[in-house]
């Protein structure tokens, strides 16, 4: 399992709820989720093969922007 961590400028759950079906619609991602209490609104992504482009992709066709901070490879738990 492989975590990435994108910077966005999602900022409230009427955002969450806007990015939800973009995010969804990537079968890859097993789970994600936005820390709203974060200066940097960052959004965790969980999935076997993370391609970050399709990520970024799907947050900007929501209206936002995503900017990749970090990955972590490995078992997640």
């Amino acid at each position: 399992m492989k975590k990435a961590v994108y910077k966005t400028n999602i900022n409230c759950g009427n955002c969450l709820s806007t990015v939800t079906p973009f995010l969804n619609e990537l079968k890859e991602v097993s789970e994600w989720s936005v820390d709203l209490s974060s200066k940097d609104r960052l959004l965790t992504v969980k999935a076997e093969n993370i391609d970050s482009d399709r990520v970024i992709q799907a947050v900007e066709q929501a209206g936002f922007k995503a900017e990749k901070k970090q990955s972590v490879f490995g078992k997640l738990f």
